[in-house]
């Protein structure tokens, strides 16, 4: 799991892997796909995560927050409660909770999504950049059932042109809130690591500003 530490770091537990993965940008600067780099090495088996930003080690913590704010903001219900609707062709919905959006911008970036899920022969190009929406933001049903794709327990931090963006927790993996309580378990979603984020915990594209 992943505990929220209050105004510290994530505190993780249970030897989780972590990897560097850097976002490849085509020649008119559109996100094109995630490049998984080598495994990164923690010192221990628990290992802290920065997640103000101020950090001499990223993405590891090096006590650096002493005045930091790390109050949590995000909602504590279900995804299903939060997020909005986009109907589709004949069985096909998009969801979307935009909170959630950390900006990586597959969802407009060859294709618009919202164009792409129009139609059956294009739901296949839809599930894809859903996939690798890193915040769970999107997410792609057909004839009601979610079309996720199949991860592995890992965290991947992600670069984006040279610089830190967000953290990717992916194949659910439990995250704890500061006061113990756990937030809904998904497939992906993706943590602030800038101390930005107006919905913290998790990103919300705030390392863009």
């Amino acid at each position: 799991m992943i505990k929220v530490m209050k105004n510290g770091p994530y505190l993780v537990y249970g030897d989780i892997p972590i990897f560097h993965e850097r976002l490849k940008k085509d020649a008119m600067g559109r996100a094109e796909k995630w490049e998984k780099g080598e495994r990164i090495y923690p010192d221990t088996e628990v290992y802290a995560l920065c997640r103000c930003g101020n950090s001499t080690d990223p993405p590891f913590c090096t006590c650096k927050h002493d005045n930091f704010d790390g109050t949590e903001t995000a909602s504590r219900g279900p995804y299903s409660e939060r997020c909005k609707e986009y109907p589709g062709g004949q069985g096909i919905m998009l969801l979307q909770d935009p909170k959630l959006c950390t900006g990586a911008g597959f969802c407009h970036s060859r294709h618009n999504v919202m164009s792409t899920i129009k139609k059956e022969r294009t739901v296949d190009i839809a599930r894809e950049q859903v996939s690798n929406c890193p915040g769970g933001s999107l997410v792609l049903k057909v004839n009601g059932e979610e079309l996720e794709p199949d991860l592995k327990k890992e965290i991947l931090v992600t670069l984006v042109s040279g610089k830190l963006a967000s953290i990717k927790v992916r194949g659910g993996i439990p995250i704890v809130s500061e006061d113990g309580k756990e937030y809904e378990v998904r497939n992906r979603v993706a943590l602030c690591q800038c101390g930005k984020s107006n919905n913290k915990p998790f990103c919300d594209a705030s390392h863009q500003n």
